[in-house]
C-alpha cells in the first residue's frame, strides 16, 4: 500500500513529456508568466559574463540572444547525451531546441523569451553552468532522471519567477542548495534522489512552497522547529538520516495533505499536535525510533486515508477511535510492541480497510514477536499465564 501512495505524491503537477511540451502545458506557462510579479530584466553585465557570439548571428531580441549564449555554454558542459536530447541545439532559433519552450515575455508581450526547460529522462551526463542564470524568464526547470553532477550555481538566484525546480534523480552533491531560498516565485521544489547532505536550513519552511521533496539524500540534521510556518501541502523527508523529535509546530500546517517521514532516525514520542492535521490524507511515520503510545489526537484525523507507524518502538493499546476514522483505508502498525487492540480494531469495520498488525505483542494473533522481545517493553498480557521464570527457562 505504501508504494501506491508514493505514486500519489505528485497530483499537484501534470506529467510533462521529456521530448515536447503540449498546448496545455504552454497555456499553463503563459498563465504563470502573466500572474507573476516581475523585476526588470537584468543587464548582461550584472552577471559578469563575457558574451562571445558571432557578430553575424541575428536574434529577434536581446533575451533570445542571452538564451542562445547560456544554452551553448551549457551544451559545452554536457559530456554525454545518449538519447540525443540536445542533438538539435544549434543555430539561433533557440525556441526550436529540444526541451526548450518559448513564450511571450511576462513583462513585454511583444517579446518572445525562453519560459521553460524540460530535459527529463535523458540520461544526460554533465553539469549546470552559471550562465543559466541569464534565463531570467524561466518559469519551469525540469532535468529529472539524468546524470548531472556538481552543485547548483549561485546565479540561479536570478531566476526570480521560477515556479518549478525539479533536479531529482541526478548526482548533485554538497549541502542543501541554499540558492533555492532566493527564488521568490518558487512553489515546487524537488531535489530527491541526489547526494545532498548535512543540515536542513530553517529558512526552507519560511518561504511559500507548495511541495517539498527531500527524500533519498543524506541530510542528517534535526527537523527545524519552524516547520509549522510552511504552507506546503506535500513534504517528503523519507530516506535520509534526520534525527530527533518531530517539532510540535507541525500542528500548525493546516494545508498539509501528505507528510512522509519514513526511514530516518527520528525518535522520541509522537507529538500530540499531529492530531491537529485534520486535512492530511497520508501520514507515514514508519521505520524510525519513535517510542511511547499513539497520541489520542490521532482520533481527530478525519481526512486521513493512510497511516503508517510501522517499524518503531510504540507500545500500548491500538484504540477504536483510530480504527474507525471515516476515510481510513490503510492502517499499518506492524513491527512495534502493541499488546492490545480495542474491539473495533480486532476486525476492520469496512471490507476495504486494511490493518497490518504483524510483529507486535498481541495475544492470540498470528505472526507476532517472540515473547522475549516483548518482555522488556512490559507487554505481558499475552503471557499472563506464564511466569517470567518459565519464559526464561524456555530460552535456555
Amino acid at each position: 500500500m505504501k508504494a501506491i501512495y508514493y505514486f500519489l505524491l505528485l497530483p499537484i503537477l501534470s506529467v510533462i513529456s521529456s521530448n515536447s511540451l503540449n498546448n496545455a502545458f504552454a497555456a499553463a506557462i503563459n498563465t504563470r508568466h502573466h500572474l507573476a510579479q516581475i523585476k526588470e530584466t537584468e543587464h548582461l553585465t550584472d552577471f559578469n559574463f563575457d558574451i562571445e557570439i558571432n557578430a553575424r548571428l541575428i536574434f529577434p531580441n536581446l533575451r533570445l540572444k542571452k538564451a542562445y549564449f547560456a544554452l551553448q555554454e551549457w551544451k559545452k558542459a554536457i559530456l554525454s547525451d545518449p538519447e540525443n536530447m540536445i542533438i538539435n541545439w544549434d543555430g539561433v532559433d533557440v525556441c526550436s531546441y529540444n526541451g526548450v519552450f518559448c513564450e511571450k515575455a511576462p513583462d513585454d508581450p511583444s517579446l518572445l523569451t525562453v519560459a521553460s526547460i524540460d530535459l527529463n529522462h535523458g540520461n544526460i551526463a554533465g553539469q549546470l553552468v552559471p550562465q543559466l542564470g541569464l534565463l531570467t524568464d524561466l518559469s519551469i526547470f525540469h532535468i529529472n532522471t539524468n546524470r548531472f553532477c556538481g552543485i547548483i550555481p549561485n546565479s540561479f538566484s536570478r531566476l526570480t519567477i521560477l515556479h518549478e525546480f525539479d533536479i531529482s534523480n541526478n548526482r548533485f552533491v554538497g549541502p542543501f542548495p541554499n540558492v533555492v531560498l532566493d527564488m521568490p516565485g518558487l512553489k515546487y521544489l524537488d531535489i530527491r534522489y541526489n547526494n545532498f547532505e548535512g543540515m536542513l536550513p530553517p529558512q526552507l519552511f519560511d518561504i511559500d512552497l507548495d511541495a517539498i521533496f527531500l527524500n533519498h539524500n543524506r541530510f542528517c540534521s534535526t527537523i527545524p522547529e519552524n516547520i509549522g510556518h510552511s504552507n506546503a501541502s506535500v513534504i517528503v523527508f523519507a530516506d535520509n538520516e534526520f534525527h530527533g523529535c518531530i517539532p510540535k509546530s507541525i500542528g500548525q500546517m493546516g494545508r498539509l495533505d501528505e507528510v512522509i517521514f519514513t526511514n530516518n532516525k527520528l525518535s522520541g514520542c509522537l507529538p500530540e499536535e499531529l492530531g491537529l492535521l485534520g486535512n492530511t490524507k497520508v501520514m507515514d511515520l514508519s521505520n524510525n525510533k519513535f517510542v511511547g503510545t499513539i497520541p489520542e489526537g490521532f482520533g481527530n484525523l478525519n481526512g486521513v486515508e493512510m497511516i503508517d507507524v510501522g517499524d518503531n518502538e510504540l507500545i500500548g493499546t491500538v484504540v477504536d477511535v483510530i480504527c474507525t476514522l471515516p476515510k481510513l483505508l490503510n492502517f499499518t502498525f506492524s513491527d512495534n510492541y502493541f499488546d492490545r487492540l480495542e474491539k473495533k480494531c480486532e476486525k476492520p469495520v469496512k471490507p476495504e480497510l486494511v490493518f497490518d498488525y504483524r510483529q507486535n505483542c498481541l495475544p492470540e494473533k498470528p505472526r507476532q514477536k517472540h515473547e522475549k522481545k516483548c518482555l522488556p517493553f512490559g507487554t505481558m498480557r499475552q503471557f499472563k499465564d506464564t511466569s517470567i521464570l518459565e519464559i526464561e527457562a524456555k530460552s535456555l
